[in-house]
């Protein structure tokens, strides 16, 4: 498969991946899966993208009963619209599939199933305050969506770990 793109645009690429280290077809194969995971999603749900300082201050600065609260009140409505808008039906498998979405914008995601179980570790590095508004919202959404208990076995500043089995 090839593609046409304009020269300023291949200069930009080559020196891209000069800098990063890695052949040309690699970068691109990177962006093409950014695309893929998140970027086709990210514009269709009108989603910003948001400097990490300006987490850190805003959920620092709040109190952890309105985080969870406002975490509650958007996972049961923001991610039940969103499921429904990306796959215009609610079920397991959308919201699995919605998951691997959601999951793909943060620094990195491990999503495991050992056949019963699905299992999720997401590196956020913003603070703790955002691991509570994660956890509410996760909670809340899948609740809310399939419904099933979320199991949080790690909590930090940096990350969560969580659970959750499929009716």
């Amino acid at each position: 498969m090839s593609f046409r793109v304009p020269s300023n645009l291949r200069l930009i690429l080559e020196s891209e991946a000069r800098k990063t280290g890695v052949a040309l077809n690699t970068l691109v194969t990177q962006i093409f899966t950014r695309y893929a995971s998140w970027g086709q999603f990210a514009g269709r749900l009108k989603l910003l993208p948001v400097n990490k300082d300006l987490l850190r201050e805003v959920f620092q600065s709040m109190p952890k009963d309105k985080i969870a609260e406002i975490a509650r009140k958007l996972g049961e409505t923001t991610g039940r619209e969103e499921i429904l808008f990306l796959f215009q039906q609610i079920s397991p498998r959308t919201v699995l599939e919605y998951m691997e979405v959601w999951s793909s914008h943060f620094d990195a995601c491990k999503h495991h199933y050992d056949g019963k179980t699905h299992f999720y570790t997401v590196h956020h590095d913003v603070n703790l305050n955002f691991s509570i508004f994660t956890k509410e919202y996760v909670s809340s959404m899948i609740q809310s969506t399939i419904p099933s208990t979320v199991r949080f076995e790690a909590m930090s500043p940096n990350a969560l770990t969580f659970s959750f089995d499929l009716p």
